[in-house]
């Protein structure tokens, strides 16, 4: 059994041991004797308090050294636990749209899996693998979001916070492509807080685009400020298209054929999957991916919930609402865009607005050509040393006692015990105080 909160238990046993010590001082009658001016002395019980060799009431002293115990016991939160082995391992693997090759992503997680590891995985987010791990991993599949390995390592302080009763020593296995936009500013402080060595395992690499490689071609109208801020946002690798005019019958086999990517950002049509607004209203920004762009946008066409089915949000109004759509189109992508751009005012020069159309006609999120950090970067995320022990990780505090909830209905039964045994003991006569009630006082 494993406290969780063991400083109730020991303030408990430290109680016991004052209770049990004040049951060695007793309060007795003295001996009864005659005095002459017995007529001037108050009709008061006398008493004197005195050492004794032995505890008194020793089943009263059981009963309140029991109920303080099973009252500190409950709030300290015990659980029963399994024996520790002598290591166990925390995997974090990657899921994000950075990873190519599924299968060797897999393989590579199942090499070092064993039994009661815990696996995390993580693209913009991250959770722990409950149930039959196995067979989940046999099932993992990528998303199109953007890994955060950040993110990713604090589920894997949660997890090692979950299996430090379980093992001496914890073993950290990394198991991802490792791209350089997985990375951010608190990626290495948060790593140090893993306060022992890592095991990198760079597997699933992402696909490599020829960056000599720009979008074939796009149709605008003459004079669209549009084509300014594509032109100075920074190039992007893959075959891209922009289509300011509606999407044709031509263009969706043209994305077929390859990993080719559509932008449907009409001028004044109706955006593919969105419809009508029955009110049009207006919002204050539009968000995507690390761009953020405060503007008045008036709103005429919006995406229902059926109508992106089957897509990926790639950016949204400030109220949440979807502003831009991807879906997948046989091995190519089309993103349909509804963000209205104005044909006066400063918008399009403005370094928000060029970020947020660079990444608007860049193509999809399958399709992005993926780097991996340099070997210097994986030397240090792996560190040196030896493994983390458990002392180094906190328990966690969101584990619920089982046993905790009967030791408090105990410690309530005792309660009550002692409140009928102190009852009968005070009926009786002939009881020492604390231990015996005072008789009479002699005549």
């Amino acid at each position: 059994m494993t406290f969780l909160a063991p400083g109730f238990f020991v303030a408990s046993l430290a109680i016991s041991a004052a209770v049990a010590a004040l049951h060695f001082i007793v309060t007795r009658q003295p001996r009864a004797a005659v005095f002459p001016t017995a007529r001037f002395v108050p009709d008061l019980p006398a008493s004197a308090t005195a050492r004794a060799t032995r505890p008194s009431d020793l089943l009263l002293m059981l009963l309140r050294v029991l109920l303080v115990l099973a009252v500190g016991a409950g709030l300290a939160r015990p659980v029963f636990t399994p024996s520790r082995s002598a290591s166990a391992r925390v995997i974090l693997v990657d899921r994000s749209r950075s990873v190519s090759d599924v299968a060797a992503l897999r393989d590579s997680v199942s090499h070092y899996y064993r039994d009661g590891d815990a696996v995390v995985v993580f693209d913009s987010a991250a959770h722990t693998i409950n149930g039959n791990v196995r067979d989940s991993l046999n099932r993992l599949i990528v998303s199109n979001a953007r890994g955060r390995l950040s993110g990713g390592l604090i589920a894997a302080l949660r997890a090692g916070s979950g299996l430090r009763d379980r093992a001496d020593s914890l073993e950290f296995v990394i198991v991802s492509p490792l791209a350089v936009d997985e990375m951010d500013a608190a990626t290495d402080s948060i790593r140090a807080l893993w306060r022992g060595r890592a095991k990198v395992v760079v597997a699933g690499a992402g696909k490599s685009f020829d960056s000599s490689t720009r979008a074939v071609e796009s149709k605008t109208l003459p004079g669209d400020p549009l084509a300014f801020a594509t032109s100075r946002a920074q190039a992007t690798s893959g075959e891209r298209k922009l289509v300011r005019t509606g999407l044709s019958a031509d263009d969706l086999p043209w994305v077929n054929d390859s990993t080719r990517t559509a932008i449907d950002w009409p001028t004044f049509s109706r955006p593919r999957g969105a419809s009508l607004r029955e009110r049009a209203d207006a919002t204050g920004g539009v968000a995507s991916g690390e761009s953020v762009v405060i503007s008045s946008f008036p709103r005429k066409w919006r995406f229902t919930s059926d109508s992106i089915r089957g897509g990926e949000v790639v950016a949204r109004w400030l109220d949440g609402e979807p502003a831009a759509v991807e879906w997948r189109e046989g091995r190519g992508c089309v993103r349909s865009v509804a963000i209205p751009v104005a044909s006066v005012g400063d918008l399009v020069l403005r370094e928000s607005f060029v970020r947020l159309a660079g990444h608007m006609a860049g193509p999809c999120a399958g399709f992005v050509r993926s780097e991996s950090i340099s070997s210097s970067l994986v030397a240090k995320l792996a560190g040196t040393g030896r493994l983390a022990t458990r002392a180094e990780f906190r328990p966690r505090d969101d584990v619920r006692s089982s046993v905790g909830p009967w030791l408090l209905g105990l410690a309530l039964l005792l309660a009550i015990a002692e409140l009928v045994l102190r009852r009968r003991r005070d009926l009786s006569p002939n009881v020492e105080i604390g231990a015996r009630r005072p008789a009479a006082r002699a005549a």
